[in-house]
């Protein structure tokens, strides 16, 4: 095994080192699991049809049990959904897929429910937080990747924001993007703040981005650390690698990473 073998294999088992459910917009909620409502006032209906009688009307969070994806379907944030068929408390009736949240996510007095929406041939990513006062905030981000995970952080040594989102792209082949967004929670708000890139083609290249939070290993108290490595495969024979790194330190201040570099969308 060479060393550009070898050092593919470290990434991938750096990328996967952590349990990490990813997304897809093409799977199907799983019959008998349960599952959270990402709508708000969401209709539970008799039948598969808006037209339907309403049994009750959902708030965002409610749990729910799958028991069958129906054929019956309503463009919904411009994807065709499903309804499914669900059981709430004793009840069985029928929710629209894309009203279900695909995880429920929850760290302190905050609750994330997310789902997709598309427009064209764009994929994007609908989070909506929770907080303690059950107050709803709603933020929208373009996917590069259409499957992901949803990870929480608590805001890692970052004065100022209570806590971290990071979408974080799966990269099944050469030349994807496996990089991410992060996203900042002050008080209500969510805010998208900084985008990372990580890629390679086998033999060719590799692009990887990262931030070094505070209280993170090797983390600088009040500082975001950004490293950025690009590497270029010369000749395999002789494993003649270059590779260019770089290095800043960033504040978070006045709602934004600052300063802003030229490599963030």
């Amino acid at each position: 095994m060479n060393k550009i073998t070898i050092f593919l294999l470290l990434i991938s088992s750096l990328s996967f080192s952590q349990e990490i459910q990813y997304n897809s917009p093409y799977s199907d909620l799983e019959n008998g699991k349960n599952y959270y409502l990402f709508g708000h006032d969401v209709a539970f209906r008799t039948e598969p049809d808006k037209k339907s009688k309403v049994i009750d009307v959902l708030a965002i969070g409610t749990e729910i049990q799958v028991v069958e994806k129906t054929d019956k379907t309503f463009d919904y944030y411009g994807i065709i959904s499903n309804y499914y068929k669900v059981k709430y408390k004793d009840q069985i009736g029928y929710i629209l897929g894309s009203l279900i949240s695909l995880e429920k996510k929850e760290l302190g007095k905050s609750k994330y429910f997310y789902t997709y929406g598309k427009e064209g041939d764009k994929y994007y990513l609908i989070i909506r937080h929770l907080n303690g006062k059950s107050e709803i905030n709603e933020d929208v981000a373009e996917l590069k990747t259409n499957d992901f995970s949803l990870e929480i952080y608590d805001n890692k040594g970052v004065e100022g924001i209570e806590n971290i989102i990071y979408v974080n792209y799966l990269a099944e082949a050469c030349g994807i993007d496996g990089g991410g967004i992060y996203m900042f929670q002050t008080n209500s708000t969510l805010k998208k703040v900084f985008w990372i890139t990580e890629i390679s083609d086998a033999g060719v290249y590799w692009i990887n981005e990262k931030l070094i939070f505070p209280n993170d290993n090797k983390g600088i108290k009040g500082k975001i650390v950004y490293e950025k490595e690009v590497g270029s495969y010369k000749d395999e024979e002789t494993n003649w690698v270059e590779i260019n790194k770089v290095s800043r330190e960033l504040e978070w201040k006045d709602g934004k990473i600052l300063p802003k570099l030229e490599s963030e969308n």
